[in-house]
């Protein structure tokens, strides 16, 4: 799996890729941070699920691994098919587009 190789690898620009989001400053120091906590670490695969569950270019992936050490590494990812090419949406701080609106959960007059 292209993310876990990216983890064992400390590559910031494959980690850029796998998760399908632009090169940029926000990008970069989001991949930093996920490679401070997990990268380098020798991650070994034990088993992955991919379930369309969400529509034909939208699923859920739950990878588990183990590091060399045999700390386990499980986690659940949204998948999305994009162009032809699959990516794990696990960058959590892209900004919003431009000219849209940010949702909210505060309800008037609360």
């Amino acid at each position: 799996m292209a993310y876990v190789d990216a983890l064992n690898s400390r590559s910031v620009a494959r980690l850029i890729d796998v998760g399908g989001v632009e090169d940029e400053t926000w990008s970069r120091r989001e991949a930093e941070r996920i490679l401070a906590d997990r990268g380098g670490r020798g991650w070994r695969i034990e088993g992955v699920r991919v379930d369309l569950d969400m529509g034909p270019d939208t699923g859920s992936a739950r990878l588990e691994a183990e590091d060399k050490t045999g700390r386990p590494l499980r986690d659940t990812f949204t998948v999305i098919r994009e162009g032809g090419a699959w990516h794990l949406a696990f960058f959590t701080q892209q900004p919003a587009e431009s000219g849209k609106e940010s949702t909210s959960t505060d309800r008037p007059g609360s």
